[in-house]
């Protein structure tokens, strides 16, 4: 804990959508000795279910009351630091900043259009929707004093899709972090059986129908496997897990492939399920230009955080902290490059990786202390800037 309090007074605006994330930030803020308040807009807008007239006339009353607490706490504030994945807030942030003279910090984590309207199709492009979606990415990557990204990389591909220019002075790449304790035990094939997990939200992006299609044609070539899929809890979840339910037993796969929803990394239950039973982990294998051009998905590093030995689709952004070619497995995003990229895993033919060294170079790579270094250069040049003003 820290001994002497900063000068600066931190405002975090937002909902925690991601927890890890967002928690290791308060606590990192508040050991080092900042002063720190929280605007938490789902407080006023999620209601309880079941209500009478009177509550939910109160309710929709006070749903705006964040916004009022947003004016007060920003009359104190010096910075309005506004989490990740909570973009859609940015224009009340930047409205209160102009009249306090606050700076802003911005986590974006996604780019809300590319997500939402270009890639998950939740969005109809060029709807009203889309073109307010649009105008607040913008404002997020150009009216903000500085942002916080997991990858230059994907930054840069956002740019071009926004039609923006991002000063380079304002950028800091702080990426993905983990912090596992936790490390390979089982032996390869022990059993006999191939034991291939991955794990993640059940997007299109994340190629979850090229892998079923991998997994078909493993098994039309009598490759004695099973795969686990853990599906991740998000939007949509419980009709794309049916849907891949179906699928499965549609393509005659329910006896090697198992869609589970009983395990997580949140109460460490995942985690050591895979240390103690994965041969092989699955990224990402998306086929789609966003796909293509991310960041370092959280599996990739998960996985290889744990000293699994893993297979992930090769696209550029991988280089930014990765040699792909040395560090881990890599193949094309189609089912049938997946297939014979694991049969030559399990022929022994597929090219010699030290992942005890990948190992290491994740944990060194994507750790916490990267994480509160970058947020402290942040905040000590939003320092810098509030004296010279």
């Amino acid at each position: 804990m820290s001994i002497f309090k900063k000068k600066i007074k931190v405002l975090l605006y937002g909902n925690v959508h991601g927890a890890y994330r967002c928690e290791n930030l308060l606590k990192f803020l508040l050991d080092s000795g900042y002063y720190v308040s929280f605007v938490y807009p789902d407080f006023y807008l999620r209601g309880r279910g079941r209500q009478t007239f009177f509550t939910q006339f109160i309710r929709k009353v006070f749903s705006k009351f964040y916004l009022i607490e947003l004016f007060v706490k920003a009359a104190l504030a010096d910075v309005i630091y506004v989490l990740p994945m909570s973009a859609n807030f940015i224009q009340s942030a930047l409205w209160v900043s102009k009249i306090f003279k606050n700076k802003v910090v911005i986590e974006p984590y996604i780019s809300m259009y590319d997500t939402y309207v270009r890639n998950k199709d939740d969005i109809q492009e060029g709807s009203k929707a889309a073109k307010e979606i649009l105008k607040k990415d913008i404002l997020a990557f150009t009216k903000t004093d500085y942002i916080i990204h997991l990858s230059a990389y994907e930054l840069a591909y956002w740019a071009k899709v926004l039609d923006v220019e991002l000063g380079q002075n304002k950028v800091f790449i702080a990426p993905l972090f983990t912090e596992s304790r936790l490390s390979l035990k089982r032996q390869f094939m022990g059993d006999g059986i191939l034991n291939i997990c991955w794990w993640g939200t059940i997007l299109p992006l994340h190629g979850v129908d090229n892998i079923l299609q991998a997994m078909k044609i493993l098994k039309e070539k009598e490759i004695p496997f099973t795969c686990n899929l853990f599906g991740a809890y998000g939007s949509g979840y419980a009709e794309r897990f049916h849907a891949y339910e179906k699928k499965i037993k549609e393509e005659e796969l329910s006896d090697r492939v198992f869609l589970r929803k009983d395990l997580k990394f949140s109460d460490g239950s995942l985690p050591k399920y895979l240390v103690e039973n994965c041969d092989l982990a699955l990224g990402v294998f998306g086929n789609n230009e966003r796909a293509r051009n991310s960041a370092t998905p959280n599996k990739l590093v998960e996985s290889l955080a744990m000293g699994i030995p893993t297979l992930n689709m090769n696209f550029p952004g991988l280089k930014e902290f990765f040699d792909p070619e040395v560090d881990f497995w890599t193949c094309e995003p189609t089912g049938e490059s997946i297939a014979q990229t694991i049969l030559t895993i399990v022929n022994g033919t597929a090219p010699p990786v030290d992942w005890e060294q990948t190992r290491l170079k994740a944990l060194n790579t994507f750790s916490l202390t990267r994480y509160q270094e970058v947020v402290t250069k942040v905040l000590d040049k939003v320092e810098d800037d509030l004296q010279r003003e």
